[in-house]
């Protein structure tokens, strides 16, 4: 039976999501995330999932993801990969990046980015890696993906001088001084956003109020009363939790002030049923892979990010 690569429709969602789930084994997301994404769609990047289908089954999917930067240009990138078992020696991973390829620059792209990783991190994704390659992608970034269990997290350090910590569910009304933040100490990150960082609206819209994003559990240190570290996560309810950002603004680093949020919202995401902790740092974060090292965090495989015109 042939396989046909196509947009996934609603009724393909719990096949999509049931072959990325096994593909990505420290991914933290949901089912009911891809569908509020599907009937919802996000306006800051246009997002087009392609699934290739034999039959009425789903055997490959890939995410096709469009941004319009501030300066003129067109992103495109091709991620999520992920192939039905039988088929990773097959041509489909191919298939299905020239599928999204086609999307992308059909609608406008200008530059095009593909992710793979190691098997333990994307099952398959030597098989993705390879298609990148022989389409002429180059390598430009690479990360470590980590994984902790949470039995293991040692006790929290001592309180810096003046520390207050408040969650981030209590800043429900005017999240914008966390946003100033996050822009800040996004913008100073290895293989940060160097076309510009989300509109404070676009990020309400895409961080803030995406339905994984656990308020509860993600912290803001304040000195004086001004918010200066953050460390913010999510969480699919099953036990497990994935870092989004943890840092502190420029004039503040050097304190531990990073290191101590992030191990008070470990420990009370341990309190709260978290058995799992992921998270994802670039190759060049000295400071933060540091910090998750004595925090326990151990390696679980290498995420790499290539480019084309």
């Amino acid at each position: 039976m042939t396989i046909e690569i196509r947009p996934m429709r609603r009724t393909d969602i719990p096949g999509a999501f049931a072959l990325i789930q096994k593909a990505y084994p420290c991914l933290v997301f949901t089912e009911a995330l891809m569908t509020e994404r599907f009937d919802r769609p996000l306006t800051y990047y246009r997002d087009q999932r392609l699934v290739a289908v034999r039959g009425e089954r789903v055997v490959g999917h890939v995410l096709s993801r469009l941004h319009e930067s501030e300066k003129g240009r067109t992103y495109g990138q091709s991620y999520m990969a992920a192939v039905a078992p039988p088929l990773v020696d097959g041509d489909l991973s191919d298939r299905l990046l020239a599928a999204s390829e086609r999307n992308l620059v059909d609608n406008g792209a200008d530059v095009l980015s593909a992710d793979a990783a190691e098997e333990r991190v994307q099952v398959g994704g030597e098989g993705f890696r390879r298609a990148i390659l022989d389409r002429g992608y180059t390598l430009v970034e690479s990360g470590q993906i980590l994984g902790l269990d949470l039995a293991t997290l040692p006790g929290p350090p001592t309180a810096p001088e003046g520390a207050e910590l408040r969650t981030f569910r209590e800043f429900a009304d005017d999240p914008r001084p966390l946003y100033e933040v996050d822009r800040a100490t996004s913008e100073d990150e290895p293989g940060g956003f160097d076309d510009g960082f989300l509109p404070y609206e676009d990020w309400v819209r895409v961080l803030w109020n995406n339905p994984l994003a656990d308020h509860d559990l993600s912290l803001v240190l304040l000195l004086d009363g001004v918010p200066v570290t953050i460390s913010c996560y999510k969480s699919d309810g099953t036990g497990r939790m994935e870092s989004g950002m943890t840092g502190s603004l420029r004039e503040y680093r050097g304190r531990g002030l990073a290191t101590y949020t992030k191990t008070k919202a470990l420990h009370l995401a341990r309190e709260m049923g978290v058995r799992h902790a992921y998270t994802g740092n670039h190759a060049d974060n000295k400071p933060m892979l540091a910090i998750n090292d004595r925090l326990g965090y151990r390696v679980v495989g290498s995420e790499e990010t290539y480019r084309r015109p």
